[in-house]
C-alpha cells in the first residue's frame, strides 16, 4: 500500500518538473537567440522595414534598393537568423515530444498504481512488525463451496471477511498480517504439495515461510444445507494438542466475544477438533487433530484455530452472511480481538488541520 500511495504523491511533482523545465529551456533560448538576431537586423535595415516574429527580414523593393551592398550582408544574417529559429523551433519540437513521452510513461506508471485491491495488498505486506499473523480464508477452487440454494458462494464470503480482517489489523501497531489468498484459486499453484490436502498443506507452508506466531482459518458453516436450519452463531475450533491448547481457546473467546457484539450472531463457544488415529500422533503422543488445518500447523511447531463465523442455512445467519457490510463488521472483529490478544494498540494516525 505505501508503495502504491508513494506513486500517487510524486507523480503531480513529476509531471509538473517535467513541463516547467521544457517552458523554461525553449522558452528562454529561443528568445536569447532572436533578440540578437533582431538587433543586428534593426541596425542595419531602415524604417520601411520590419521584423516578424521568428526573426526573418522583411523589406520592400525600395529598401533593398536604397541599402545596395549592405543588401547582401543583410540577407546573410537574416539567413543565419532563419536558421537558428529552425534549430530553436526543432529544439522546442523536439522538448515537447520528450515532454509527451514523460507524459506516457507517467500515464503507464498512474495505470500500474490502479490495481485491483487484492494485489495491491499483496504487494503492500512487508514483514515489519514483530507479530506475524497468518489469516486463511478457507476453500478454494479446488474445493468450491458454492451453494446457489442458500444464494452464497462459502469460499467468496471467507474471503471478504478475510481482506477486512487484514485491513483491520493493518492500522494496529507491532503486527504484519498476511492472507493465504487473494482470489478463488488454490494457492497450491506450483504444484509444491500433491494429494487431497495440498491446498491445506500449502496454507500451512505459507505460515511456515512467514514464520508466523498464530495461523488463523477464517470459516462459515453450514449443517442441513437447507435453509432452515435450526444450529446458528459463531465457533471456534481449537486443538487438543496440550502445549497451544490454552492459548488458542483464549483467542477463541475473544473472537466470540467480539464477534456477537459487532452482529446478530449466536455463540456456540470453543469446541475441541475431533481426533484421528489414523494420522498419528504429535510429538508428546498426543492423537492428531482431525482438521488438518489444526495439524498440519502443529506440525511445523505453531498454535491454530478455525473460525466458523455464522451457519449459511440458518435464516438470521444466512441474512448476516449476504450483507458486505456486515461480512466487513466480522473481518473487523476478528482483527480486533487479535490486536486484544497480545495486547497492541491503533497506530497514531496524522492530525488533520
Amino acid at each position: 500500500m505505501r508503495k502504491s500511495t508513494f506513486s500517487k504523491m510524486i507523480l503531480p511533482v513529476f509531471l509538473t518538473g517535467c513541463i516547467s523545465v521544457t517552458a523554461v529551456g525553449c522558452g528562454q533560448s529561443t528568445e536569447s537567440d532572436l533578440s540578437s538576431n533582431t538587433s543586428d537586423a534593426k541596425s542595419i535595415v531602415s524604417s520601411t522595414q520590419s521584423i516578424d516574429d521568428a526573426g526573418n527580414l522583411e523589406s520592400t523593393e525600395n529598401t533593398y534598393s536604397e541599402l545596395g551592398s549592405n543588401n547582401d550582408d543583410l540577407e546573410s544574417k537574416t539567413d543565419k537568423s532563419g536558421d537558428k529559429s529552425d534549430k530553436t523551433e526543432s529544439q522546442t519540437d523536439e522538448s515537447i515530444i520528450s515532454c509527451t513521452e514523460t507524459e506516457s510513461q507517467s500515464d503507464e506508471l498512474a495505470s500500474q498504481t490502479d490495481e485491483s485491491e487484492n494485489q495491491v495488498i499483496k504487494k503492500s505486506e512487508e514483514n515489519s512488525g514483530d507479530i506475524v499473523v497468518v489469516l486463511d480464508p478457507g476453500h478454494d477452487d479446488k474445493d468450491d463451496r458454492e451453494n446457489p440454494e442458500l444464494g452464497v458462494n462459502e469460499q467468496i464470503l471467507n474471503l471478504k471477511i478475510g481482506i477486512a480482517c487484514y485491513k483491520r489489523l493493518s492500522e494496529y501497531e507491532g503486527i504484519t498480517p498476511y492472507l493465504t489468498r487473494y482470489d478463488e484459486v488454490c494457492p497450491n499453484t506450483d504444484g509444491m504439495f500433491t494429494g487431497e490436502s495440498e491446498c491445506i498443506h500449502r496454507r500451512a507452508y505459507i505460515a511456515e515461510e512467514k514464520n508466523a506466531d498464530f495461523f488463523i482459518s477464517l470459516h462459515c458453516n453450514a449443517s442441513t444445507g437447507e435453509l432452515g436450519a435450526e444450529a446458528n452463531g459463531i465457533s471456534v475450533y481449537v486443538t487438543n494438542y496440550p502445549k497451544y491448547r490454552d492459548e488458542c481457546e483464549r483467542l477463541g473467546n475473544m473472537i466470540i466475544d467480539h464477534v456477537t457484539s459487532a452482529v446478530d450472531l449466536g455463540s456456540m463457544g470453543v469446541i475441541l477438533s475431533e481426533q484421528n488415529e489414523d494420522k498419528g500422533y504429535y510429538d508428546d503422543g498426543t492423537v492428531k487433530d482431525k482438521y488438518y488445518l489444526l495439524s498440519y500447523n502443529i506440525d511445523y511447531g505453531r498454535p491454530s484455530v478455525i473460525v466458523e463465523h455464522a451457519f449459511m442455512d440458518n435464516i438470521n445467519d444466512n441474512a448476516i452472511l449476504k450483507d458486505d457490510e456486515k461480512l466487513k463488521l466480522i473481518g473487523q472483529a476478528d482483527a480486533d480481538a487479535i490486536a486484544e490478544y497480545y495486547g497492541l494498540k491503533l497506530k497514531l494516525k496524522p492530525y488533520s488541520y
